[in-house]
This record gives structure tokens, sequence and C-alpha cells, in this order.
């Protein structure tokens, strides 16, 4: 009976795990991207791939993206220029990556504490709110995860097994986390293995079962070329990447040197209850079941080999750093999820009878089916709650536009999903002088405007277009017009 009931949990759990992924490709094929990041992100991808600049990412043609190392946009770009440009090809590699970051998990998992175990955290982690949603999100935070859980795994391997492998690729995890990140991956690595060694006095196992020399030079290696290449393509990088997003946006929650976006001025601490909404809905679940065994807690937590401790620093450590900075967003507290997955499923392991139904498949399901009855109610609505401009460009594109026609967004802020869906073609400006520079040449071309920006279009301009498109999106209504003869080159000249 127990072998029995140990077999249907196990195979529910792997069920759930596919319908978890199930319910992600469907999200990556169905949801159109969203303005700002991820559109943004999928954007610079888009410019690296026809641009063929592989070495500084764009904001805008011409323009250097320093805020990020290259990675996630190398690995977008690549998969756009193997199956074509569109958003599901743009989110693949970060689907892969957190597919990769469950399966280290699982197989270091399964080699301390058995397959129950494994499958456990896997469920933990696909399961929890954050994971999933960044999985398969254009973002540079699922390339982040995948090289710090491969050298926090690779350095718990390398001194439990002794085997040298693992030791260089604690060292390749920190080398490409610089690559997706910068130095920040070494930070959010390091901690947690510092205080563990500290705390476990492991100062000699940790020199004897590293390579420390040529682990440091192949670690330089793999980011060392593109951070000096970088530099000199785009002198002031270093500078900008470096001092400014590690140090005055980590120290200054009122940043004002930020010349892609703004600074988040959040409370310090916040990232504690950001990790709380990262892992619903174990965040919910983990205190009651604690409770429940509170008597058996003492032998839960016994921790010979330092496994529990290792897992609980890493676990906690990242949320540590990040409460001295008051400029944080909700993805800072991925790299943390790994840990945490590990613990709580080894404390369920442990605390769990022979003969016990987990309840564990049914709650990583929770997740998927909260996504998927969004995708549900989108589809009933789907102007209400996403901003993109995916419909306002296929509107655009239902005109058939001539090759060297301007399509221009009179508009304050840059919409990057219409640059995206646009193929790049789509400019922006809230400026009278430099729209009528665009629109002039002997072509029919198109302006798309919110219906309450309207009136601040010159008369004379606006009268040279005719509405043909109003699409909805969220609160605006976003008018797309056309030219309605394509002028001589001499009357559409401004001064």
């Amino acid at each position: 009976m127990q072998k029995t009931l140990g077999c249907h949990w196990q195979r529910s759990a792997v069920w759930v795990l596919l319908l978890l992924l199930v319910v992600r490709l469907v999200m990556m094929w169905y949801l159109p991207l969203t303005d700002t990041t991820e559109a943004r992100y999928a954007e610079i991808a888009r410019k690296m791939l026809e641009t063929g600049n592989w070495v500084t990412p764009l904001h805008d043609y011409d323009v250097p993206f320093w805020a990020k190392p290259p990675l996630a946009f190398w690995l977008s770009a690549a998969s756009m220029g193997v199956f074509g440009v569109n958003e599901w090809v743009a989110r693949l590699p970060a689907l892969l990556l957190s597919l990769g970051t469950l399966g280290l998990l699982v197989a270091v998992a399964r080699r301390h504490s058995g397959q129950p175990m494994a499958l456990a955290a896997a469920l933990v982690l696909a399961g929890g709110l954050l994971f999933f949603g960044a999985a398969g999100t254009v973002m540079t935070d699922p390339a982040l995860l995948f090289c710090v859980t491969l050298s926090q795994l690779a350095f718990w391997q390398a001194l439990v097994l002794r085997q040298r492998v693992w030791g260089y690729a604690f060292f390749v995890g920190l080398g490409f986390g610089l690559l997706a990140k910068g130095p920040l991956a070494i930070v959010l690595t390091g901690l947690p293995i510092f205080f563990w060694v500290l705390l476990r006095n492991q100062w000699k196992s940790l020199w004897f079962n590293l390579p420390w020399i040529r682990g440091t030079l192949l670690m330089l290696a793999i980011a060392l070329p593109w951070y000096l290449l970088a530099e000199q393509r785009t002198p002031g990088f270093l500078n900008y990447f470096i001092m400014g997003e590690h140090f005055s946006r980590f120290l200054d929650p009122g940043w004002s040197g930020d010349k892609y976006g703004f600074a988040h001025n959040t409370a310090h601490g916040m990232i504690w209850l950001f990790a709380g909404l990262a892992l619903l809905p174990w965040s919910l679940l983990a205190p009651f079941w604690l409770w429940r065994k509170r008597a058996q807690l003492r032998g839960l937590v016994r921790d010979e080999d330092g496994w529990l401790l290792y897992l609980l620093l890493w676990s906690l450590m990242a949320l540590g750093f990040f409460t001295l900075s008051g400029n944080i967003i909700f993805p800072y507290s991925l790299p943390m999820l790994p840990g945490a997955a590990l613990l709580f499923a080894e404390l369920w392991q442990r605390g769990r009878q022979a003969d016990e139904r987990s309840f564990l498949p049914y709650w990583a399901l929770l997740v998927g089916v909260l996504f998927a009855l969004f995708m549900l109610v989108n589809a009933a609505h789907p102007e209400r709650y996403l901003r993109t401009q995916k419909a306002v460009i296929a509107a655009w594109a239902a005109e058939q536009p001539a090759a060297d026609s301007v399509l221009v967004y009179w508009n304050s802020r840059r919409e990057f999903s219409a640059e995206f869906y646009s193929g790049g073609r789509m400019r922006t400006t809230d400026d009278a002088e430099q729209l009528a520079a665009l629109l002039a040449g002997p072509r029919q071309d198109y302006l798309v405007v919110r219906q309450k920006d309207q009136g601040r279009i010159s008369t004379e301009l606006f009268q040279r277009f005719q509405p043909v498109a109003t699409v909805q999106v969220m609160k605006d209504q976003m008018i797309l017009l056309r030219e309605r003869t394509a002028a001589p080159q001499l009357l559409r000249e401004q001064p």
C-alpha cells in the first residue's frame, strides 16, 4: 500500500510538471509582448539580429544599451535568427534556461536525497508564481537564475563529491553570470557560500576542492573579452554599467542617472514582500505545514553535512543583500527560489509519513490554473489587461503600407511592442517639428495618436490624414491614420 501511494503521487507529480509546461508553452504563443520591459528586451534582441551588431545591444538604432550585458539578447537574437522573428521564438531561450535550472536542481537533489525529494523540489520551483511567470518571458533574469543555480549546485558537488569537473562548472556559471547580469552574479553566488564556509569552518576544503587559478582564468576567458570589446566600441560603458548600474542604482533609491527608464524608489526591506509573493502558493502553505510538524521540527532540521544550512543561506542571503537597497523590483527575488524549493522539499520529505498522501502536485498545479484562467479572461477582453500595440500594428499591416512609408507614433513614451511588431519601422516623437520632418516625403505615411492627444497636432497636419482604424489598448483609444494622398515633396517640406 505504501509503495502504491508513493508511486501514485510521483506519477501525479510528473503529469503536473508536464501540464505546467504545456500551459507555459501556450502562454508563450498566445500572449503578445507587453510594454515596457519584455517588449523592449525583445526589440533589443531583434535589432541585434537585424544590424548584425552582436557586441553592443542597441536601445535604438545607433543608441547603445548599457544597462545589461548581452547574454539574454544573444540567445533571443540567435533563436529568432534560426526560427524567425516572433514573440514565441524570442521567449524560447528563457524557457530553455528555466528548464535547465529545473534539470540541475533535480539532478543534484536526486543524488543527495533521492527521487521523491527531487520531484518535490521540482514541483515547488515550477509551481511558484515568479518562476513560472519568468520562464518563457523575455528578460535577463532567467539567464542569471540558470548561471547562479549552476554555480551554487556545482560548488556543493565539488565539495561533497570532490570531482574536478564540478569545480570548473562553478567558474563556468560565474563567467556566464557576468554576461547575464554582471558582477551581481558573483555577489549572489558568493554570499551564501562565504557564510556557509565561515559557519562550517570549511576553508581548507574550499581551497583544495575548487580549481581557483585555472577556474578564475576560465571565468575571465568567458566574460572579459566582451567587456573589453564593449568598452572599445562605446567608450563610457564600463563606468556607467559598473558604477551606475551596480553602485548608484543599489545605494541611491532616487538615482537620476538612469539612461533608459527611472529608478524604482522602494522601501528598504521590500524584497521580503516580493519574495513572499514570488513563492506563492508555497509561502502560504509552508508556515501551516511547519506548524503541523512542530513536534518533529528538531529532527527535521538535523544537519550533519551542512546541506540544510547551505539551502537556508541560499534562500536568505540574496534577500538580506537586497534589503540594503531602496531600488528594487519584483524579479530580484528570483535567484533565491531554487534554494527555497530545495529547502522546503528536503523538510517535506523528512517529515512525511510513508503512507501519507502527497498534496504537493495539487498545490503546484494552482499556478498553472491561475495563468490559464488569466488567458481565458484576456481572450474575452484582449484590450483590457495587457499594454501592447500588437493589434495596432496588425491594423497598420492590413493596410499593406509601401516599403518606404513611415509609421509615426505621436507619443511621449516609446511603445517597444510597436517597434518589435513593425520590424523596427515605427518611430516615436512628441515634438511637432520632428513629426513634420518624419512625415516629409513623397509617400503615403501613417500616424498613430491617442484620442486624447489629437488636439496637440496642428490642424493643417492632421487634415492630411484620415482615420482607418481605432484600437483600444487598456485605457487608451489608439487611432491609426493614413495620409489621404501622397503629396509632392515641395508641398510637404516644413521649415
